[in-house]
């Protein structure tokens, strides 16, 4: 893509990684093996999100752009705004009937049911699938494209998106 644009938005969230166990899977080998690990992502947590996404287009429009960031804003606003301040959480979760049962009864919990374990690397194809589905909508998939999506849990920890 000959020009690329960058929009940045922030939002708070919790959700839980069901599937987390530290003692085996890719990577494990690196796990000292004189103490058990401890899979703390199984427990209900959240984070300050960041999510970054890049546009691309190898042309730009009438009004010299790949496409106004008010626009990309308003592509990503509805679902950033549901998920902002929730518990996101995977409906094949063992927790999720009696999570979604308190938070009818209480009201206090606003979910986000997804059907994947919410970790970065899956929230990030997430709203990458969701804004290609948006440009699909609008007709816009053939001009602009989705180059990546970058989310943020914390600080040094990110998970990157990109279709290749």
């Amino acid at each position: 893509m000959r020009w690329k644009i960058t929009k940045v938005f922030d939002f708070e969230a919790g959700h839980r990684v069901w599937k987390q166990n530290l003692t085996y899977g890719r990577g494990s080998e690196f796990t000292r093996r004189d103490a058990m690990p401890q899979n703390k992502c199984v427990n209900l947590h959240g984070h300050s999100y960041t999510l970054e996404v890049t546009l691309g287009s190898d042309t730009l429009s009438e009004q010299d752009m790949v496409m106004d960031f008010y626009h990309v804003k308003n592509a990503l606003k509805d679902i950033i705004d549901k998920m902002d301040h929730s518990f996101i959480i995977d409906t094949n979760d063992p927790m999720y009937p009696e999570l979604k049962q308190v938070a009818e009864k209480y009201g206090a919990m606003k979910i986000f049911p997804v059907d994947f374990c919410p970790t970065a690397e899956a929230l990030a194809k997430f709203f990458y699938d969701f804004l290609t589905d948006r440009l699909n909508q609008a007709g816009l998939l053939g001009e602009v494209k989705v180059i990546s999506v970058i989310l943020w849990e914390t600080r040094t920890s990110k998970a990157e998106y990109r279709p290749e």
